[in-house]
């Protein structure tokens, strides 16, 4: 499939692609020129005190259209905040939690998505369940054990950052509504990757940010609200971006805003997001289903290449693989050292070698590491 992506443009957009090989996207991806270019000239309009307010607000508007033409819904459902971390913890403080309720995660998950959970189960005091998981996978029958009818949040990495198991938003979502629970997704290794609508999947709430597969920098986080909790959900934290009547700065009683943005607690990163910014225009100018299947491509033919040479690897199927591939070659960190000496660039996570191709990747890379393995 080496001829879905266009390799003129991959050059143009990604230069030191080619004097490196790079499949550590799951860590963080390599922006595009122009991303970089748009930060450079942000900065340099600083200096010059050019720019008006008024188009920062349109520039941020613009963002959060992008995201919805990227991630589903509309731009009213999107707002920002500095991290996936402060995403998921902006969720778990604007709910209310009734006397025996339980939130349900599991233990294959980034901190950023259990150490909110944990905290706030000691300020609300509600029963923090974990889903144990079983060969790198927590499976939609391992939640089952758990979500009942006193279940607030169902909590879930769209993808698992550690072994690359890809849960089904889709029936997770129905397991938490049919129990009256929410379902809230990190989405970070996802977003820009695998091809999603959050509204068809019915997501409540999902967050994000930009530094890994959608090729932008750090700092530029973003969250996802559906239209049905909107109401129901009331900031702990609020600030003068979350509440209506934005350019009025005198003393009187503010109401929160009624969409997304309701959760901006203050400035936004302008800087990172001019980056986001630039990469979600170039993201988008390929198809969604396009850059997934590229960069499934990549790692299919890396799992095949693995089986070839008795490498051991977790293979969940082709429902529940994603483009993080995790496999487990002789003396891991030995030669995690090797590869970074050859400028071949994965991670270590649990012991394990962490692979992830993007779309802009391609066989010959997958070749390389392969013979370095062997």
């Amino acid at each position: 499939m080496t001829d879905l992506i266009d390799r003129e443009f991959i050059a143009e957009k990604w230069p030191t692609l080619s004097v490196m090989t790079y499949l550590n996207n799951a860590s963080t991806g390599i922006p595009p020129t122009n991303t970089f270019t748009a930060m450079k000239q942000y900065l340099d309009d600083r200096t010059e005190a050019i720019g008006k307010f008024e188009d920062t607000l349109n520039t941020f508007k613009e963002i959060r259209q992008y995201l919805a033409l990227l991630l589903g819904g509309d731009y009213s459902q999107y707002a920002f905040v500095s991290s996936t971390s402060a995403g998921i913890n902006s969720v778990a403080h604007s709910i209310d939690y009734p006397t025996n309720s339980n939130v349900v995660i599991c233990d294959l998950e980034f901190p950023a998505n259990y150490v909110p959970w944990q905290n706030a189960s000691r300020l609300y005091g509600f029963e923090l369940r974990v889903v144990e998981s079983k060969n790198g996978a927590a499976t939609l029958d391992d939640f089952r054990d758990k979500v009942d009818e006193d279940t607030k949040v169902l909590a879930i990495s769209q993808i698992q950052f550690g072994t690359g198991y890809r849960s089904d938003l889709a029936e997770l979502s129905k397991l938490a509504h049919d129990n009256s629970a929410l379902l809230v997704a990190d989405i970070i290794q996802a977003a820009g990757c695998i091809d999603t609508d959050l509204a068809k999947l019915d997501v409540d709430f999902a967050t994000g940010q930009a530094a890994k597969w959608l090729l932008g920098p750090i700092g530029a986080g973003y969250i996802y609200v559906s239209k049905r909790i909107m109401d129901d959900l009331h900031p702990r934290f609020i600030g003068w971006w979350g509440v209506d009547q934005l350019m009025e700065f005198g003393y009187f009683e503010r109401t929160p805003l009624p969409d997304a943005r309701k959760f901006q607690v203050g400035s936004p990163a302008m800087i990172a997001y001019v980056g986001l910014f630039e990469s979600l225009k170039t993201l988008l100018q390929i198809p969604g289903t396009t850059r997934e299947r590229a960069a499934m491509d990549n790692a299919d033919y890396l799992r095949k290449r693995l089986s070839e040479n008795n490498v051991p690897f977790y293979d969940f199927g082709p429902d529940s693989n994603s483009a993080i591939v995790s496999c487990e070659p002789t003396d891991v960190e030995s030669l995690h050292k090797n590869l970074l000496k050859s400028n071949i660039h994965c991670s270590v996570r649990n012991g394990r070698l962490r692979i992830s191709p993007h779309f802009y990747n391609n066989h010959h890379e997958i070749d390389r590491i392969i013979e370095q393995l062997r």
